[in-house]
Order: structure tokens, then sequence, then C-alpha cells
């Protein structure tokens, strides 16, 4: 495991359950504007993208005595640490009602 924690040295991991994680990144993309910090958490091609993965899980790895059941439970948002101020500040936005209206994105980093 030592290899993989080296890999995301100056990256930040947040697990949520599904549905709180979905909307955690809702909250952050709709408190600030379609910049390039809103690129890199929505397209997985930008520089230094956002990873945003499900990880599904087996009950039976709590209950060995149970049968294998699958189920979505856990989303792992994984950022760069540079992000952090940006986020901490989107995320006092939403927390105060505060929101951004939608407009164009600027997707010249991901070549669309």
């Amino acid at each position: 495991m030592a290899e993989w924690v080296e890999s995301r040295r100056g990256w930040i991991l947040v697990d949520f359950p599904v549905d709180s994680g979905l909307a955690f990144l809702s909250a952050v993309a709709n408190a600030g504007p379609r910049d390039a910090f809103y690129v890199r958490m929505t397209h997985w091609a930008a520089p230094d993208a956002w990873d945003v993965t499900v990880k599904p899980m087996d009950v039976a790895m709590f209950k060995e005595d149970l049968p294998s059941r699958f189920r979505l439970q856990l989303l792992q948002v994984s950022f760069p640490a540079y992000d952090l101020p940006e986020l901490t500040r989107r995320l006092r936005e939403h927390a105060a009602g505060r929101s951004v209206p939608p407009s164009p994105t600027d997707w010249t980093t991901v070549g669309r």
C-alpha cells in the first residue's frame, strides 16, 4: 500500500456515502464559476483532474457469516491539495445559500 499512498502525495481523499458525495459535488459546482477549478472537478482529462469513483462493497466484508452481496456504498473524491482553499470558499458560499448562475465553461484545457 505504500506505493499507492506515495502516488497520492499532494492529493486529498474524502470518502462519502454515495448520495452525500453527489450532494457535495453539486454544492461545490454550484457555488462558484465554471472556471478551471470546475473543469478539474468535472472532466477526467483536465490537467490535475479530480478522481471521483464509486466503490462497490460486499456486505460480507463486515459480517463474514453472510453470503456476498455487493452494493454501491462509497463515493471517493480525490483532488489536488492546492484546490482546498477554493473548495473551502465554495462550501462557505453554499452554506450561506449563495450560488452562481450557470454560464458557459472554458473547456480548452481538455480540447473540447
